[in-house]
């Protein structure tokens, strides 16, 4: 998949946060602004969107903007990773640790 332009990237944003709520043009217009910020690389969209799809406040989405500013790089395998990074820092402290025992299993290990 390619990268998207200005208005799909909102358009995918705007569904992945908001499904078919009405939403405020605060929220607009901050939404509108991370959208651009990911430079139209759909991962980066939809990891930023699912984690603020539970912030529900302008100053939690204030604040994901701050952190999105961190992660602009021109190189898109590094935005990626550093997107992934900043979803990895918002988990809370359950579902990190979650995520931690998670990954020390090996790849062929089946749960019963």
């Amino acid at each position: 998949m390619g990268f998207m332009d200005r208005d799909e990237s909102w358009n995918l944003f705007k569904s992945a946060v908001f499904s078919n709520e009405a939403l405020s043009s605060e929220y607009e217009t901050i939404g509108k602004h991370i959208a651009e910020k990911c430079h139209g690389l759909p991962l980066s969209i939809v990891v930023v969107a699912g984690l603020l799809k539970s912030k529900r406040t302008t100053e939690d989405w204030k604040s994901v903007v701050k952190d999105v500013k961190s992660f602009i790089t021109t190189d898109p395998d590094e935005q990626c990773s550093r997107v992934l990074g900043l979803s990895y820092n918002h988990l809370t402290s359950d579902l990190n640790a979650c995520l931690l025992n998670f990954v020390i299993f090996q790849k062929t290990l089946i749960f019963q």
